[in-house]
């Protein structure tokens, strides 16, 4: 009988390690979870960061989209608003003979009118205006697209006012807009 009693104590014994073997495989399921979870907030983080960045690019490179259907007030507002120490001067094409012969501008524009209605017969199309656009291509891309007289003008301190020269007319509108605040040139004046 003593025999016997040996035998379930052994039995005992080998249930119990089992058990213990168990608890131990429940251990590192445990560390996987909590491995598992700091990788997914790290990406998180690092993808909202360069997010924040792409957005301030955006609002300092405005472009004006100029079509047919845009108001000649609505041009020349948007116009000063991106280069606040420039003005836009639309005239009928005739204007530009005039000014070739010494006279005044005389072929001022309806500002309340369209583009549209006011840009040759055969002519149409769009333009954009940007910051890096030299002055004398977006005067004549206006007398090709629109078949009108444009002039990039500015106010001086003084209160007189400009047109834009050979040497101006090179630089692009960002370059003569920083050069017209340097030079205290009045802001604002769109009219």
């Amino acid at each position: 009988m003593a025999t016997t009693a040996k035998k379930t104590t052994t039995k005992k014994t080998t249930t119990t390690k089992t058990a213990a073997k168990k608890t131990t495989t429940a251990k590192p399921a445990a560390k996987k979870t909590t491995t598992t979870a700091k990788p997914a907030v790290k990406k998180t983080s690092t993808t909202a960061k360069p997010a924040a960045k792409k957005t301030a690019p955006v609002k300092t490179a405005v472009e004006i989209s100029v079509n047919g259907n845009k108001k000649i007030e609505t041009l020349m507002k948007e116009f000063n608003k991106q280069f606040p120490y420039l003005r836009l001067s639309v005239c009928y094409s005739y204007a530009r003979q005039a000014v070739a012969k010494g006279e005044s501008l005389g072929g001022s524009i309806d500002i309340n009118k369209t583009l549209a209605s006011v840009r040759r017969a055969d002519s149409g199309g769009d333009i954009s205006i940007s910051g890096n656009k030299k002055v004398k291509t977006l005067e004549k891309e206006f007398d090709t697209v629109f078949g009108l007289y444009v002039q990039v003008c500015y106010t001086a301190n003084d209160g007189h006012r400009y047109y834009t020269g050979s040497s101006s007319d090179e630089m692009t509108l960002s370059a003569l807009n920083k050069k017209c605040e340097a030079n205290g040139c009045k802001k604002g004046e769109w009219k």
